[in-house]
């Protein structure tokens, strides 16, 4: 019913022009593409579904993307093995570089960053500064804090590294895992989830406070927030665990929710994807005859609009801007062939 209601409002569904296909070495699934600030790069996960989780890093100009390359932290012996290896949760620094979370098989989590187009990763934080296994890396707006969870203290808290003063804080320790945190537009406020034993809630916390503000809450998980301007959007199943929908509610404790999309396929990694102007949330559904669609959703409830990928189970879709076109980024089994789930780029300017 909400879906027969919501795209009654929509717009016709429109084709999108030919997509192209990125390719790499190997098998695997592609999930969670990341576009960089000026849209010129993706940062996306390879999962072989085995020993394996890879990062590749891939230069689009005009909608075409160039070879993709896999991102190889330091201990790992070659671009084609590191068995056991873990490279994933990429996160663009506003000012360039892409950070991202990596292991080697039996090696501690760490956060490791990269400029595009560099020859290899370096680690973001040593040991001293920053130990144990690190995780969930995100950066402020204005480039000088980055944000993370750690397990130094045993239950997963987040904390706040500042490169100016080259220190790290803890802003939670509650003894339970909290996880995925994300900046306000001005920096000045996080927003993350807290697991516990029966669900997962959303919070925030402001620099400077001694205490965390329950966001969203209720039955079933409210996982993976974002800002959206003055509104946070995030995945809850409150409906039950095989229906996951999006949810929105004001940054203000105590303030209602809405669910702008109901059914969606969850995203493996990635937190709600967002129209560049940050008014539309970007998804995609796992009701029948639909999984060659992205649904482009407006905030305030406005409508819906959608486009026809003509590819199958079409999921991880991601939008950005880049000299004065728009790209969408998505994932999609083929019609025919290979299992591996491809990463694809196709131009929708003026499409939504």
């Amino acid at each position: 019913m909400f879906l027969a209601t919501l795209f009654a409002t929509a717009l016709l569904v429109t084709p999108a022009a030919h997509a192209v296909e990125i390719t790499w070495v190997g098998g695997g699934h592609a999930s969670n593409p990341q576009w960089s600030p000026d849209g010129s790069w993706l940062a996306f996960e390879v999962n072989n579904n085995s020993d394996k989780v890879d990062l590749y890093v891939v230069r689009v100009q005009n909608g075409n993307p160039g070879a993709a390359t896999k991102v190889v932290i330091p201990g790992s012996s070659s671009s084609f093995s590191a068995t056991g290896s873990y490279a994933a949760n990429p996160n663009w620094h506003p000012k360039g570089p892409v950070i991202f979370e990596a292991a080697n098989s039996g090696g501690l989590t760490r956060l490791y960053y990269l400029q595009p187009g560099g020859s290899s990763p370096a680690e973001y934080l040593n040991i001293t500064q920053a130990p144990g296994n690190l995780s969930w890396p995100t950066v402020s707006p204005d480039g000088t804090n980055l944000a993370y969870t750690s397990s130094a203290t045993g239950s997963g808290d987040i904390y706040l590294f500042s490169t100016q003063t080259s220190k790290s804080a803890v802003t939670t320790s509650t003894g339970l895992p909290e996880n995925a945190p994300r900046f306000s537009p001005d920096g000045k406020t996080l927003v993350f989830s807290r697991k516990s034993q029966q669900t997962e809630d959303v919070f925030t916390w402001e620099q400077g406070a001694t205490a965390q503000v329950p966001l969203k809450g209720g039955p079933g998980d409210q996982s993976r927030p974002r800002y959206a301007g003055d509104k946070v959007v995030y995945f809850t199943n409150e409906r039950g665990d095989d229906h996951w929908d999006v949810g929105v509610v004001p940054a203000v404790a105590g303030a209602s929710s809405t669910t702008v999309a109901k059914d969606i396929r969850l995203p493996l990694r990635s937190q709600p994807q967002l129209t560049p102007d940050g008014t539309a949330v970007i998804w995609t559904s796992i009701a029948p005859n639909t999984d060659s669609l992205v649904y482009v959703t407006k905030l305030d409830g406005s409508g819906t609009k959608q486009i026809d990928t003509k590819l199958t189970a079409v999921g991880d879709a991601a939008i950005s801007t880049s000299g004065g076109r728009m790209f969408l980024a998505f994932t999609a089994l083929p019609n025919s062939g290979s299992d591996w789930r491809q990463l694809h780029v196709v131009d929708i300017t003026g499409q939504i």
